[in-house]
C-alpha cells in the first residue's frame, strides 16, 4: 500500500468550512472540507490509508472505508498536494503553519499611473508620493512569508511604473509567496518579460469598462505575452454600458489566449461619481448578468472564468457545499485579504475608504502586530456576519454577505442589504 504525505512546498489555511491549500508551484488553490483538509495535516507524518482510517473514523465519529480514503488520496495526488513518500522520515518541527493569516495581500506599489480613467477608485498623485523602500517591502514579504500568505496582488496606480515592481516580483516568489500584477499594459515590454515572466503568478490586463482603452493595443501585448509562454488574464469591469456586449468581449479575451477573465463589479468612490452614475448595474442588470454568463459556459474551454467577491451573489441558485468547493467564500476583507497602500496604511479592502476602516501603518508597527491586534481588523471580523435585511437572512449569506465597500459608498452604511442584488427576496432560507 503507497506511503502519502503532505508535499513540503504545500501552505494551508484553516477556513469554518474546513481549510484551503496553497500550491505556489501550480498557482492553484482549494478549498477543502473538513475531513479533506485534517488528511492533509495528519501525513505531515507518512503515512497509508490503512493507517489513517481508525484516526479519520475517530475524530469524524463515522465510518470510512479504505477505497473512500484512497478515492481521496488519489484526488489530492492529481493536485499536487500529496505525493508519495520514499520513506517515513519526517521533522516534526516543519509542521505546516495553519495561522489565520490573509491568504492575499494586495500590496499598492505606487500612487501615479500613466492614464486617467474615469472609473478609477483610487485619488492619484502626479508623482509618486510612496514612502515604502524595497527594504521594508522586503521585510514585510519575509512576514508574509512566516505568516503563511498565499499570494501577493501588486498593484497601484500603474505598478509597472514603480522601480520597485521587478525586485518586489523576484524577491516574493522566492519567498515561496506568488505575485500577480494588474496593469493597463502599455509599458509591457520583452525586456520586462523576460526580468521577471518566470516569478509571477498571472499578469492581469486591465480592459476597464471596455470603452476606455486601447483594444489594439491589449491585443499586441497578448500575443508578446503568448509568445514568451508567460500566463495572463483579462480584468473586465461589467457595467450598464456594455452588458450588452458582453458575449462579443469575453470572446474576444478567450481568442487572445487568457488564461482567466476576471468580472469586476463597478465600485463608487471619491471622483468617479459621474462615470457611476451611468455604469452601475441595477438588480435587474445582475440577474440579467447571472443568465447570460449560464448562457456563455461553452466558451471557456481553455480560460477560466473567475468574478471579484462582489459579484458572489450571481451564483445564488448553486447548492452551498459546491460552491464551496469552487472557493465562492464571497465578501471576506479583513479574514482572507487585507490591502497595503501606498503609504503603509492598511485597510481591509482595497475599496473602502475612510479613516475609520485604517487599521495602522506598516511603517510604525509590523504587519503581524496589525493583522493580529488592531481594533478595525477586530471590529470588521466580528461585524461583518451581522450584515442587515435581505443579506442577513439569505441562505447564501456565508457565502456572499454582497459589496460591503459599495455598500458604504452608496448608503454610509457599510452592513446595509446589498440592493444592486438581482435575487434579494428569493433565497431567505438560511444554508
Amino acid at each position: 500500500m503507497i506511503v502519502w504525505r503532505l508535499n513540503s512546498q504545500a501552505r494551508l489555511r484553516r477556513t469554518p468550512n474546513g481549510g484551503a491549500a496553497f500550491l505556489p508551484s501550480t498557482v492553484m488553490t482549494v478549498e477543502l472540507d473538513n475531513e479533506a483538509f485534517t488528511v492533509l495535516l495528519s501525513l505531515t507524518k507518512p503515512q497509508t490509508a490503512r493507517e489513517l482510517r481508525p484516526q479519520l473514523i475517530a475524530q469524524f465519529n463515522r465510518n470510512f472505508t479504505l477505497a473512500e480514503i484512497e478515492i481521496l488520496l488519489r484526488a489530492l495526488n492529481e493536485q499536487q498536494f500529496v505525493v508519495e513518500a520514499q520513506d517515513r522520515s519526517y521533522n516534526p518541527s516543519d509542521l505546516p503553519q495553519t495561522h489565520q493569516a490573509p491568504e492575499s495581500v494586495h500590496l499598492q506599489l505606487n500612487n501615479v499611473c500613466n492614464l486617467r480613467c474615469p472609473s478609477c477608485y483610487l485619488e492619484l498623485s502626479k508623482s509618486d508620493l510612496g514612502v515604502l523602500s524595497l527594504e521594508r517591502i522586503q521585510a514585510l514579504i519575509d512576514e508574509w512569508f512566516e505568516m503563511g500568505v498565499f499570494q501577493l496582488a501588486l498593484g497601484g496606480g500603474e505598478p509597472l511604473m514603480s522601480h520597485n515592481f521587478a525586485p518586489v516580483a523576484r524577491y516574493a516568489r522566492t519567498r515561496g509567496i506568488v505575485p500577480n500584477v494588474t496593469t493597463n499594459g502599455r509599458l509591457i515590454t520583452e525586456r520586462l518579460i523576460a526580468e521577471v515572466g518566470e516569478h509571477l503568478g498571472e499578469l492581469r490586463l486591465s480592459l476597464n469598462d471596455a470603452l476606455t482603452i486601447n483594444t489594439a493595443l491589449l491585443e499586441e501585448k497578448a500575443e508578446l505575452l503568448r509568445a514568451w509562454k508567460a500566463r495572463f488574464g483579462f480584468n473586465l469591469i461589467v457595467t450598464r454600458q456594455n452588458l450588452d456586449r458582453l458575449p462579443e468581449l469575453l470572446r474576444w479575451t478567450c481568442d487572445q489566449g487568457a488564461a482567466t477573465v476576471n468580472l469586476i463589479r463597478p465600485k463608487p468612490a471619491p471622483g468617479n461619481e459621474q462615470w457611476y452614475e451611468h455604469n452601475a448595474l441595477s438588480a435587474r442588470d445582475s440577474s440579467r448578468l447571472s443568465t447570460m454568463l449560464s448562457q456563455l459556459e461553452h466558451l471557456f474551454v481553455n480560460t477560466s472564468l473567475t468574478v471579484d467577491c462582489a459579484f458572489s451573489f450571481l451564483f445564488y441558485t448553486g447548492a452551498a457545499d459546491e460552491l464551496r468547493r469552487q472557493g465562492l467564500a464571497g465578501c471576506a476583507m479583513g479574514e482572507r485579504f487585507v490591502t497595503v497602500k501606498w503609504n503603509g496604511d492598511v485597510y481591509p479592502c482595497s475599496h473602502l475608504h475612510g479613516e475609520e476602516f485604517n487599521a495602522g501603518n506598516v511603517t510604525h508597527k509590523t504587519f503581524r502586530q496589525i493583522w493580529e491586534k488592531a481594533p478595525v481588523l477586530t471590529q470588521v471580523r466580528r461585524e461583518i456576519g451581522l450584515v442587515e435585511g435581505d443579506c442577513g437572512r439569505c441562505r447564501h449569506n456565508a457565502l456572499c454577505k454582497g459589496c460591503r465597500a459599495v455598500m458604504r459608498q452608496q448608503t454610509g452604511n457599510w452592513l446595509a442589504a446589498d440592493h444592486d442584488c438581482g435575487f434579494r427576496g428569493t433565497a431567505l432560507t438560511q444554508v
